[in-house]
């Protein structure tokens, strides 16, 4: 993913211009920046506490997630657990990225990107498997006054993508809506549920069509979200009616744009989710 680390966690930068963007989105929690920013961050001493078990679970867990990630998803990314924390700034108030690992990773967030909100895809199975401690990482976010939100959602699954993303774009407006800071999402590992969430935040409330914000997202962090899963949510929040022809009779570029009377339902619709 063209991602660097040390202990310092320096950042890698390369121009990435939407001057179109940035013109025809005029809604201010949609400015989108001039610079594509990806950090992949390994914290000081991390290599003295790892043995050699661990490094061979670890390896192993990594092969095994990969390999039903290219099976399930038929895309050719890979998630790098060694490596840490990766995540890459998609507008000025908006990252995606992966699973933080430690109470550090909530650290860094803060100080160096000034995270107000976390917003975690997955559900507890896939923190278990990492051996992921979240009620430590839950417990520094309170700490730093950081407001951790949860929508779990079923990894390499479109159909619970499609029902979880109504409410995790829900979550995610909001919290950009609040203007205190930036917003993590994230899932696993940073390729599929975060940046489906993500598109369809850009898709539904920046005024894009779908493959604008999937080609935009995509562009700054090479990666396979569900695009079939985001236009069946949108389906589902612009036609409800009894009488609708099924989603899956529908042309494959169907629900790909709204009209804006469309678009306007949507976003009422998300946001009337925020309390459920």
């Amino acid at each position: 993913m063209g991602t660097i680390w040390n202990s310092t966690c320096p950042i890698q930068k390369n121009p990435f211009l939407f001057p179109s963007l940035t013109k025809k989105y005029a809604n201010s929690f949609c400015n989108f920046t001039n610079k594509s920013v990806q950090i992949s961050c390994k914290l000081p001493g991390s290599e003295v506490e790892e043995n050699y078990t661990s490094r061979s679970v670890s390896s192993n867990k990594m092969e095994e997630y990969n390999l039903a990630m290219k099976r399930m998803t038929r895309n050719p990314y890979e998630y790098h657990h060694d490596l840490g924390m990766n995540y890459t700034l998609i507008t000025e108030n908006l990252i995606v990225g992966s699973q933080p690992q430690k109470a550090e990773d909530i650290d860094h967030l803060k100080k160096e990107e000034k995270v107000a909100f976390i917003l975690n895809l997955q559900q507890d199975k896939d923190i278990e498997f990492w051996g992921i401690d979240l009620q430590s990482i839950v417990r520094r976010c309170s700490e730093l006054g950081i407001h951790h939100m949860r929508r779990p959602a079923r990894d390499f699954d479109p159909d619970s993508l499609r029902g979880v993303l109504p409410k995790a774009v829900s979550s995610l407006e909001w919290a950009i809506s609040e203007g205190k800071g930036r917003v993590y999402v994230h899932c696993t590992a940073g390729l599929g549920r975060a940046p489906a969430v993500s598109i369809a935040y850009m898709f539904w409330f920046c005024g894009m069509d779908l493959n604008t914000a999937y080609d935009t997202l995509t562009s700054k962090r090479p990666c396979g979200p569900n695009k079939r899963s985001i236009r069946a949510a949108t389906y589902d929040l612009a036609k409800n009616d009894q009488w609708k022809e099924p989603f899956e009779n529908l042309p494959d570029y169907a629900f790909a744009d709204v009209a804006d009377w469309e678009r306007t339902l949507i976003q009422d619709r998300v946001r009337g989710l925020r309390d459920t």
